[in-house]
């Protein structure tokens, strides 16, 4: 493979936002005077964004005459603390440094908001060193359509061949197979026990973070 680029999802499987997210989710409960979510449950949300985790906080309490209220307000409350717990997977920052030595360039493509995103980035000093960042709302589609991923490609100069990207949800996969990406499952990122990854379609499974360094080392040969 002529491999000169690696792009990311960001939540669950560049970074670990959860403790974040969950944290405002349950700054939200508490302030509605409802009872906290679980940090192991609420996590496998996080990866579906704030309205999942918001459906999940509130329950039968949310309705549609509530809900953008809530999913608004855990935003604001999200981005107040878009990266006080936040952190890189182990290994992760090693597959970054490894990429940026080795002349591949390094991205992000998330659903996430993009200005969430970049708050995260930049709280965690990488923003700068990002050579591609598109959010949720970067373009009129998001993932599972390839639009994003080709996009991404053309700012780059690259081709989809030239790519490889890793996620940890379906859509991720989806979005790179359609793409023409080669693409991999985050097998330790917020998938909930009755997702099967070995029916996403990715080409290759990636139990942990430090298996990664390898298979890009593989790749890039």
């Amino acid at each position: 493979m002529d491999l000169k680029a690696v792009l990311f999802d960001l939540d669950g499987t560049l970074v670990n936002t959860a403790p974040d997210m969950v944290g405002a989710l349950n700054r939200l409960l508490r302030a509605h005077d409802m009872p906290l979510a679980d940090i192991d449950e609420a996590s496998k949300q996080v990866s579906n964004g704030g309205r999942a985790l918001v459906e999940l906080g509130f329950g039968s309490q949310l309705d549609e005459s509530n809900a953008k209220q809530l999913v608004d307000e855990f935003l604001q409350t999200y981005e107040q603390h878009v990266c006080d717990d936040s952190h890189l997977y182990d290994h992760l920052l090693e597959v970054l440094v490894y990429c940026e030595q080795n002349g591949l360039k390094w991205g992000v493509i998330t659903n996430k908001p993009l200005e969430l995103a970049k708050g995260v980035l930049a709280g965690l000093g990488l923003l700068d060193r990002c050579a591609i960042l598109l959010g949720g709302d970067s373009l009129p589609v998001k993932k599972p359509d390839p639009v994003p991923m080709l996009h991404a490609c053309m700012i780059l100069n690259m081709a989809p061949s030239q790519c490889f990207y890793i996620g940890d949800h379906e859509r991720d996969v989806a979005a790179a197979n359609a793409a023409g990406m080669d693409s991999a499952a985050a097998l330790w990122g917020y998938i909930p026990e009755n997702e099967s990854p070995d029916n996403w379609g990715a080409k290759y499974m990636v139990r942990e973070p430090s298996g990664l360094i390898n298979l890009i080392k593989d790749l890039a040969q």
